[in-house]
């Protein structure tokens, strides 16, 4: 088994036995009000890459059916694992979400897509009527929980160099509770870039792509701290970035 499976493995075994065990946990309601669960597919491209990198979101809009979905279907987990595949395979994407995931991918990952590690924040999202979002980090302790055991877990598997949280300060507190030991931590610019680190990966916050800026601020565009970011990043791993 090369390493890409044997990480895939221990990835699959903790995602089955993670919602296996939330089971008896969700009632009728959360089956129908939530999304099926975002569960990453590694690639040998990552694996490879020597930077790696984690593009992290906040939740899903919309993913895969609904969470009922997944415990009724027939090899639930192997056809996420293909709708991931496939979502990072699509040669255009709406929005700025994506669209920002694949500059990251052409500054710092050589423009292989596959390269870069997307997951989210909150495993699942909630369609619950309020506008595009699809917010789920108020929606139960129980999915807060959830959410943050997965991501710890894929963080300790994918041992990433860098992690980028693509989502925005409302979600700082979700970061500070699923890594409550950071060092290094440096408030760039107020709300719209935060740089720490967790153990020795080197992390940055930086806004919602889909963020648009109010009337009147004083902050840049939303895509300025980007160009921030992989600026840091290609500063940090200049032995890997300025190699001719």
């Amino acid at each position: 088994m090369n390493e890409r499976d044997l990480l895939q493995a221990k990835l699959n075994e903790f995602y089955t036995t993670t919602m296996e065990g939330a089971r008896a946990l969700f009632d009728d309601k959360h089956l129908s009000d939530l999304s099926s669960p975002l569960l990453i597919s590694i690639s040998d491209t990552y694996l490879a890459a020597p930077v790696r990198i984690m593009f992290i979101g906040k939740e899903t809009n919309g993913w895969r059916g609904k969470l009922g979905t997944y415990y009724t279907a027939e090899d639930a987990l192997r056809k996420l694992m293909e709708c991931y595949q496939k979502q990072m395979e699509k040669p255009k994407w709406p929005g700025r979400f994506f669209p920002m995931l694949r500059l990251a991918a052409r500054e710092l990952a050589g423009s292989q897509v596959d390269a870069i590690a997307w997951t989210n924040l909150m495993r699942m999202d909630w369609e619950h009527g309020k506008g595009f979002s699809r917010n789920s980090k108020e929606y139960s302790e129980m999915l807060t929980k959830i959410s943050q055991e997965m991501l710890r877990r894929e963080v300790e598997l994918l041992k990433p160099h860098v992690i980028i949280f693509a989502c925005g300060a409302s979600y700082d507190r979700v970061i500070k509770a699923t890594f409550p030991i950071r060092t290094n931590s440096a408030p760039i610019v107020k709300r719209a870039l935060w740089q720490f680190n967790v153990g020795d990966i080197l992390c940055f916050r930086a806004q919602h792509p889909q963020a648009s800026r109010k009337k009147n601020s004083t902050l840049k565009p939303v895509a300025a701290y980007y160009t921030d970011i992989f600026a840091r990043v290609k500063a940090n791993f200049a032995h890997v970035y300025d190699a001719p």
